[in-house]
């Protein structure tokens, strides 16, 4: 007796194959199509979901996140020609000790008087820390050392060793004509005076203040009887 393998026997037992009639072709037929209606759906729920939170995300962003467009920040030309970036200048009245050799109606707001002596007067900003011995070469940081002018502003007579005016930028100091000579980190404003004798006006570069803004200051300087010339 031949032995039947285990394919024969599933064989026999399905019978022979019976070919699937229209109503269960059309039964497949509108399974699979609303299957196919249900995915889609589904797909497009979860698109319109998704552009709903990108929405909702961008406007959060705009609300509370860095607004797309800048704050315009106030620029203004320097004494040395060049546009930078400068706080606004604004002259107050000076109330504290006068000067021995000059005395002062305004300085700059931020700004106070740091040395008083017949030969200079110095201004720095308000809080300047003592010199940083650590700091890099060529830190334009200003300290609370008034013999220090780096970073500063300062009123002289012309140098005992300097005559007459080196030659620079004509600027107007109420009806006087005054000269601004570029020298190397700092402007110098000269003043004629009737004695004859210069005011100097030193100003650093990196403090920002424009040829109008040194002019404005320097109206504001008298040089008192006692105040000396110095030598350099």
């Amino acid at each position: 007796m031949q032995m039947m393998n285990l394919r024969d026997q599933l064989d026999l037992l399905a019978g022979p194959p019976a070919e699937p009639t229209t109503a269960q072709v059309d039964a497949d037929l509108a399974r699979g199509k609303g299957a196919l209606r249900r995915r889609r759906a589904l797909q497009a729920a979860t698109g319109s979901a998704f552009a709903i939170v990108v929405a909702a995300a961008a406007i959060a962003f705009t609300s509370t996140g860095t607004p797309a467009v800048s704050t315009p920040v106030a620029t203004g030309t320097t004494a040395t020609g060049t546009t930078a970036t400068a706080a606004a200048f604004d002259l107050v009245a000076y109330k504290g000790e006068q000067p021995k050799g000059f005395s002062i109606d305004k300085v700059p707001a931020g700004w106070e008087v740091q040395g008083i002596s017949e030969s200079a007067l110095t201004l720095g900003p308000i809080g300047a820390e003592p010199h940083n011995s650590d700091a890099p070469p060529g830190d334009d940081t200003a300290d609370d050392d008034p013999d220090s002018f780096v970073g500063k502003a300062v009123v002289m007579l012309q140098s005992l060793d300097e005559e007459g005016t080196p030659e620079g930028e004509s600027v107007k100091v109420g009806d006087v004509t005054a000269t601004l000579v570029d020298k190397q980190g700092a402007h110098t404003l000269y003043v004629p005076q009737e004695s004859g004798i210069n005011i100097q006006i030193q100003v650093w570069d990196t403090i920002g203040w424009s040829a109008d803004d040194i002019a404005a200051f320097a109206e504001t300087i008298h040089v008192n009887p006692n105040a000396k010339q110095g030598r350099g």
